[in-house]
């Protein structure tokens, strides 16, 4: 047995399991980004009140925008930190006798059932960023979505991200329970 699997979280069978305590902050940097997006407005207007160029009329209604700007920021900013905690809160997996179960949604749940027969693959991708955050994306192919010519849909698996560890040890699970052998690229 590896160090990662060692230090690897137990995967619970039969219960719902979150994705991972590092997945809420990946959820919330996805949504942030037009929080960021008002920050940097906010910041350009507050520093072109002090620029001579402008005409002196125009002055107040530039720093009125960036004190709008500032407002619009924090409450992007805090509906961001509510929608992240209700994604993570409503995205589970379930590791059951039969199938793997993935449940996600905050307005429309919606859960899925892949059976251990159908799965022919697990994948495990980190980006940069989900490296740096020390996570990764985990997919899971079956028989009958094993398409060269379509993207991931809704029909597989997929897990956005998971704790990097955990991912390691849910795809060895995976893959015992669908009685895959576990191919190393040793390239």
């Amino acid at each position: 047995m590896n160090e990662t699997a060692q230090n690897a979280p137990a995967i619970q069978t039969g219960t719902w399991n979150r994705l991972g305590s590092r997945t809420y902050w990946m959820f919330l940097s996805e949504r942030s980004e037009y929080a960021t997006a008002f920050l940097i407005l906010a910041v350009i207007f507050t520093l072109m009140r002090g620029v001579s160029v402008i005409p002196v009329p125009i002055v107040p209604y530039v720093g009125l925008a960036g004190v709008v700007c500032f407002v619009i920021f924090f409450i992007a900013l805090a509906a961001a930190f509510l929608l992240s905690g209700l994604a993570y809160r409503n995205y589970e997996y379930c590791i059951d006798e039969d199938a793997l179960k993935i449940r996600q949604g905050i307005m429309n749940q919606q859960e899925i059932a892949i059976p251990y027969r159908q799965i022919q693959t697990v994948d495990i991708e980190r980006k940069i960023g989900e490296r740096l955050m020390g996570l990764s994306r985990v997919v899971i192919l079956t028989a009958a979505e094993d398409n060269e010519h379509t993207d991931y849909n809704e029909s597989e698996g997929t897990l956005p991200a998971m704790d990097q560890r955990l991912a390691s040890v849910f795809r060895d699970e995976l893959l015992r329970r669908a009685n895959v052998q576990k191919v190393v690229n040793a390239s």
